[in-house]
């Protein structure tokens, strides 16, 4: 039976949008692109859920750490802490003090708990990884050894990255399509690295999470004497149990009990010998029992019964959607500044996720959190906002095409590829790729690219670099043999003019 058990509680509130309404567009015309966020609402509800969540759980659990010597691990996204700082940054003081006892691990997540695991390639996610472990040491003065991407989104290569981006362990779900016969509850090995992971028990944590105030579920009412028990009686070295912080006293109310079930729980663990560890000190104490192989075909997260990632793409709307904002990445990242702000604050999980139209179980939790009476006006809500920051992303991107054309990296659907013979030879995400490809492919394999206008079409559509293109096209046109030559240059002189 296992004698310890890990806690993980996530803090996040999105930066929620307002609806798309003739008064959105005109505010967002007079007053900028700002105009598009519900601020009031966002205050609203922050200060709503710290009233009946934050201030008594993060209470409770301060003395807990006192008391029993509790021990447990937050993960809080980084729009979470901007928001405490901006609405009630005493907040931000009650978790440094709970940091501050040495009893609380802090875990680096995406900063703005975005999609960023499910863009076409893990670039933005380790940004707002790294953009989590930095706010988490400025404000809190803790270095990150442990790292989650959104809603314990997880595969191999999520796994290589946080493993070189110097992390130790990261925390994922436990998902029975990937470990067959095994248990949950055990530290794990990632594979091809040596990051450990810890995996989420799910029935445990759902217990608390959906069941605990459902007054027809055969264990009701969920005592902390009878959840510990529980725990206790689990095989295995340890039970990792993981859950929105906001379960205590937000998702379930706290005429529930549901507080009064987290100030006994330490307790009751404590009477029945179940120690308490974080989760980096339990993937030190316990060595690995195997790799858990998870194929990025075959990605896996927490949320719904499907444990994919169909929670945000799963209907053609959230995957038209993902498209959309992933090319607008090209731009805003290049332009940079409020613009790559307005991005990432658009790519919150939550945008998406209230845009999925399942049924059932799963599609009643969607429900439940989202604004929307139906998934097509968050769809088209959600496209007009981002539609009026595309806009005015590609105003400032033209401005100074020359400059910011420099800066952008396409996504992999929009890569140049220099083939030969119907074989790829190379492929080019950006135009310092297109000048070292020009130089090193072969002077068939470039001169073909340029002369039949690939590349040229490939910088007047993507790039939108009319005046680049135009140029290589008259060099074409005045001499197909020195015509590569003369791009290169070109290219060589565009560069050294930044």
């Amino acid at each position: 039976m296992v004698n310890s058990v890990v806690f993980l509680f996530e803090l996040h509130q999105p930066i929620r949008l307002r609806p798309c309404s003739a008064q959105c567009v005109r505010d967002r015309l007079l007053k900028g692109i700002d105009a598009i966020y519900d601020w009031q609402l966002n205050e609203e509800v922050f200060k709503r859920v710290s009233s009946k969540c934050y201030w008594p759980a993060l209470n409770i659990i301060s003395k807990a750490l006192k008391e029993y010597d509790f021990k447990l691990s937050l993960s809080m996204s980084g729009v979470w802490i901007d928001q405490a700082l901006k609405f009630s940054p005493k907040l931000i003081d009650l978790v440094s003090r709970i940091v501050d006892s040495g009893k609380v691990e802090l875990v680096a997540q995406t900063y703005y708990h975005s999609v960023s695991p499910l863009l076409s390639d893990l670039e933005e996610l380790r940004e707002q990884v790294e953009e989590s472990r930095k706010i988490l040491w400025d404000i809190f003065g803790f270095q990150a050894k442990t790292a989650e991407a959104t809603e314990l989104i997880y595969n191999n290569d999520i796994g290589r990255l946080f493993w070189s981006m110097g992390f130790k362990s990261c925390v994922t779900e436990g998902v029975e399509r990937i470990l067959a016969w095994r248990s949950p509850n055990y530290v794990y090995s990632a594979y091809g690295c040596d990051l450990k992971l810890l995996l989420r028990n799910y029935r445990l944590s759902d217990d608390v999470a959906f069941r605990f105030s459902n007054a027809a579920w055969d264990q009701y009412p969920l005592t902390a004497d009878k959840y510990a028990n529980w725990i206790a009686a689990c095989p295995g070295d340890l039970v990792f149990i993981a859950m929105d912080f906001e379960t205590f006293g937000e998702h379930h109310h706290p005429e529930t009990g549901i507080l009064e079930f987290l100030r006994w729980l330490p307790w009751e663990l404590a009477a029945k010998g179940v120690k308490t560890l974080t989760v980096g000190e339990a993937t030190d104490k316990y060595r690995s029992m195997g790799v858990y192989d998870v194929p990025p075909w075959d990605t896996i997260s927490w949320a719904d019964v499907e444990k994919d990632l169909s929670a945000w793409a799963g209907s053609d709307l959230q995957r038209k959607a993902l498209e959309l904002y992933e090319e607008l990445g090209m731009y805003a990242k290049a332009v940079g500044g409020e613009y790559l702000r307005h991005w990432r604050s658009m790519g919150i999980s939550d945008n998406f996720y209230y845009m999925s139209s399942k049924r059932g179980p799963s599609g009643e939790v969607h429900t439940y959190f989202s604004p929307f009476k139906e998934p097509l006006n968050a769809y088209t809500s959600y496209l007009s906002l981002l539609t009026s920051l595309y806009e005015e992303v590609l105003e400032r991107y033209l401005e100074k095409v020359e400059k910011y054309a420099w800066k952008v990296k396409t996504t992999q659907k929009h890569a140049f590829a220099f083939t030969w013979s119907g074989k790829e030879i190379y492929r080019a995400r950006c135009l310092s790729d297109v000048l070292q490809a020009l130089k090193t492919v072969g002077k068939e394999v470039a001169e073909e690219s340029i002369v039949r206008g690939y590349l040229q079409r490939w910088i007047r559509y993507v790039f939108l670099w009319e005046e680049l293109a135009e140029s290589i096209d008259r060099a074409v046109e005045e001499d197909k043999v020195t015509c590569l030559k003369a791009t290169i240059k070109m290219l060589e002189d565009a560069k050294s003019s930044l």
